[in-house]
């Protein structure tokens, strides 16, 4: 029965899930790149990283509080800050050399108005942002098991898939043979699977991601998180009264060590200043070490990465290994690589398709005498 063989949903999961997912595997490639494309599709933003917490704090305090929600602080990668507001415009803004001088907004990026913000939204959201990342979850899912089905049509009973096909198998026009194309397809399916697995199940791991915590803190066997001690009392301050060259620079002499990457905007007279900061221990690019303070600089609490449970710690590493965060220049281009395979291993398997539809199809070529 057509249902229950691989074959089948191989092909039904390629013809419909196989164009979303090499679109969201190219896309992904491309983000890997993001800062550098940044700059150079942007040239103002090629400055230098001013690491300075008091002159940081002068642009932020610049900027009317209650219209942004968090803060990326610069570093060597990205030297500039940017700042992300509620309706989900960015700010790029540059951190001034000196005193006197004037913080610059150097670029104000809306949704949608560049082919990045295009690449950003369909890769996360498939351009369905109220969604979440459901979506892609259902995507990541499929294509699991396209990956599955994919390798039991062959596997372990063809074993001759596995060599390279025999030079010189092209048809008129110097076009693939049908029966190559089906075997490159499948030769560089298998070569590739522990890459694309690790792309599509990080991916789905991230679409799913208080699901997947839970799941490995139920195997590690997490014990119960305990409850954060209550944070000392601190009057109200209103949202005008930012200091955010003291908060950065208290922040910092608490971790002197981990480098900050987030800072949150107060929403109300009655909230504190929340950063996040990478401890050198931790593989998160935006760090998961929590700490906060009072309006006034004092510090209230400090959650550290490395104290976490197992479970979440390990939930921690997910993000790191999808975006290329860790291993180094060669991990990051196998990455790249990886992303573009989908378009090459669809191509492939649509060739062979058309390759048998038209063996099916053809008609012996009348040869009588006239």
């Amino acid at each position: 029965m057509n249902l229950l063989r691989s074959r089948f949903w191989h092909r039904l999961l390629g013809l419909w899930l196989g164009a979303v997912l090499l679109l969201v595997c190219l896309t992904g490639s491309i983000l890997l790149f993001k800062n550098p494309l940044l700059q150079w599709l942007y040239p103002q933003l090629d400055i230098s990283l001013v690491d300075d917490p008091q002159l940081q704090g002068r642009v932020l305090d610049s900027l009317e509080q209650s219209q942004y929600g968090f803060a990326r602080l610069p570093n060597k990668e990205r030297p500039w800050l940017e700042l992300s507001r509620h309706d989900g415009t960015l700010e790029y803004w540059a951190v001034p050399a000196t005193a006197t001088e004037t913080p610059q907004l150097l670029l104000s990026r809306a949704p949608y108005s560049d082919v990045l913000d295009w690449c950003y939204q369909l890769h996360l959201y498939l351009f369905v942002k109220s969604w979440k990342h459901q979506l892609l979850g259902v995507v990541g899912i499929a294509a699991l098991l396209l990956l599955i089905a994919g390798l039991k049509t062959q596997w372990p009973s063809r074993w001759r898939m596995l060599k390279l096909p025999p030079r010189g198998r092209v048809l008129s026009g110097g076009r693939m043979a049908w029966h190559n194309a089906r075997q490159w397809h499948y030769l560089i399916g298998v070569f590739s699977l522990p890459l694309l697995l690790m792309v599509i199940i990080t991916g789905t791991a991230m679409a799913y991601n208080a699901q997947t915590q839970q799941l490995l803190s139920w195997i590690l066997q997490d014990p119960p998180q305990p409850k954060a001690a209550p944070e000392p009392a601190f009057a109200a301050t209103t949202l005008t009264a930012s200091d955010w060259g003291l908060w950065l620079s208290n922040a910092r002499k608490v971790l002197p060590d981990a480098p900050l990457r987030l800072a949150s905007f107060r929403k109300s007279p009655t909230d504190a200043v929340q950063f996040r900061a990478q401890l050198p221990e931790e593989w998160h690019p935006n760090g998961r070490t929590v700490l906060r303070l009072a309006p006034d600089g004092r510090l209230l609490s400090l959650q550290r990465a490395t104290d976490l449970a197992p479970g979440y710690q390990l939930s921690q590493l997910i993000y790191p290994l999808h975006v290329a965060a860790v291993g180094g220049p060669l991990y990051l281009w196998l990455l790249c690589v990886t992303g573009l395979l989908p378009l090459l291993l669809w191509w492939l398997g649509w060739r062979w398709r058309q390759g048998r539809l038209q063996k099916a199809t053809a008609r012996p070529e009348y040869s009588g005498h006239s």
